[in-house]
């Protein structure tokens, strides 16, 4: 029984780890994300993450993001689409040379490959909510 204790506390840390399936109900709230801070590369200091769920069939991940005020990613593209949906702050989006403003209750479809770049406003920081139709990768351009 000694040995047994250590492995079922591992394993049910474990789950408590993994994300919970986009395929299954789900409803979560900003509020009770766990933010962490971003391993995105070339994100800048300040920005974090919250993986709300992964679709086991694709491995995309939805997951609220955290951009602080005046801050971006530079340009870049991902292998799979990207659902954004911005949730608070203002700020621009380029897509594939186009500039847009976005605000609160903006939503983009960014395809697959399209060269894109995010920068929040100066007024506040932005909050987005981000689906992704596969892996998440970042090419970024030099």
């Amino acid at each position: 029984m000694r040995k047994l204790f250590p492995l079922l506390f591992a394993a049910a840390a474990l789950a408590d780890a993994a994300p919970p399936s986009t395929e299954d109900a789900l409803v979560a709230h900003v509020t009770t994300a766990k933010f962490t801070e971003s391993k995105t590369p070339n994100s800048p200091k300040g920005s974090q993450g919250a993986v709300i769920g992964v679709d086991p069939n694709t491995k995309g991940t939805t997951t609220y993001a955290r951009t602080p005020a005046g801050n971006g990613l530079p340009a870049h593209w991902h292998s799979f689409a990207e659902y954004t949906v911005f949730l608070a702050g203002n700020g621009r989006l380029m897509l594939d040379g186009k500039q847009h403003e976005i605000s609160p209750g903006s939503y983009a479809v960014i395809p697959a490959k399209m060269v894109h770049q995010f920068t929040c406003g100066p007024a506040a920081d932005c909050l987005l909510l981000t689906r992704r139709a596969g892996p998440t990768d970042y090419n970024f351009i030099k």
